[in-house]
């Protein structure tokens, strides 16, 4: 059963529509890349609701890209009916937080604050705490396992890569249980499909470094649409031949034209944009919905894009990148 009746999203979704005129286009980003300097960047960021943004005049630009991060975040669960609604979304920020913790716990060191998220569901300083004191009561079940199954195989194989690998198989995990519970086939096919791509994307990077299948079968993420099976019969097949298989899942065109960039180039760059891309373009979907859940949730990843797209921006103007090259870089914008 859905968690709530669409009637209850009236105000949430109004709301949430307010906001949909003030984001930005690939046109919009293209005159951000070209502004002169800084302060002419922040006048166009206020033509888009963003505010006085006095970090970007003083070229603080991770200060500012957090600051905008969490207040989306505050804007969404303030909007929101009930928080659990959209619990999927926040599992990356509070597994995120735990593996800084995992790792910083293992060096014998305190977690860099700076590396931590403050949108996770979970305060980062409780994790912290958690972690530091062994005591995993108050994390959600898939989580609390794969911790104690991170430390134990840490202890023994000292190596800390293991540690990614299990509690992203766990996040995913958490993430589709929440997805399921909502009943909402678009939540359930964005999960499946992130799996899909993370899994495709995987695959490609180990078949270019001479893996053995067995490596793969260790790092595969349950829960998608494609199965283990497809990978096992297609480890030998040419990038033009997977991509061929790959015609029902949608995802032809990203094999075809990324495989050749890597195959004849050695570069994931393209392919990689395009798995993105794929998943940017799905949740588009969301926009031709009026009610209920999802056309929040797709705001919020468009929205968290937008935000990300910024930062590619202003750091590429950090750099002296010429903007053209700094357009070739943005992730696919919801309008």
């Amino acid at each position: 059963m859905a968690l709530r009746n669409e009637n209850d999203y009236i105000f949430a979704d109004a709301y949430i529509c307010s906001y949909m005129k003030n984001l930005m286009t690939k046109r919009d980003l293209v005159r951000l890349a070209n502004c002169q300097d800084f302060e002419s960047a922040e006048a166009v960021l206020k033509d888009f609701g963003y505010g006085d943004s006095p970090e970007v005049r003083a070229l603080d630009i991770e200060t500012f890209i957090r600051k905008e991060q969490n207040k989306l975040f505050r804007m969404i669960y303030d909007t929101l009916p009930e928080r659990k609604e959209l619990a999927l979304y926040l599992y990356p920020y509070d597994y995120h937080n735990v593996k800084v913790c995992l790792k910083s716990e293992i060096l014998g060191m305190m977690p860099d604050e700076n590396l931590l998220m403050t949108t996770g569901d979970i305060d980062q300083r409780r994790i912290m705490a958690m972690i530091r004191d062994r005591n995993y009561d108050f994390m959600p079940s898939n989580m609390k396992h794969a911790v104690i199954e991170a430390l134990d195989l840490y202890s023994r194989s000292r190596d800390p890569q293991q540690i990614d690998l299990i509690m992203d198989k766990a996040c995913y995990k958490d993430m589709l249980e929440a997805a399921e519970a909502t009943e909402e086939e678009f939540l359930i096919g964005f999960v499946k499909l992130q799996i899909d791509l993370l899994n495709l994307k995987m695959f490609v990077r180990l078949k270019e470094m001479g893996k053995a299948w067995s490596f793969f079968k260790s790092v595969y993420l349950d829960g998608g649409n494609i199965g283990e099976n497809f990978y096992i019969d297609s480890w030998e097949d040419t990038y033009a031949q997977l991509a061929d298989k790959l015609t029902p899942y949608g995802l032809n065109k990203v094999m075809s034209e990324g495989g050749a960039e890597i195959k004849e180039k050695k570069n994931f760059t393209l392919f990689e944009k395009m798995l993105e891309d794929a998943l940017l373009e799905y949740n588009k979907r969301a926009k031709y919905l009026s009610f209920g859940v999802v056309p929040i949730a797709g705001y919020w990843i468009g929205k968290e894009v937008e935000i990300d797209n910024i930062r590619i921006v202003l750091m590429g103007m950090l750099a002296g990148q010429a903007p053209e090259k700094i357009a070739e870089r943005l992730r696919e914008p919801y309008v």
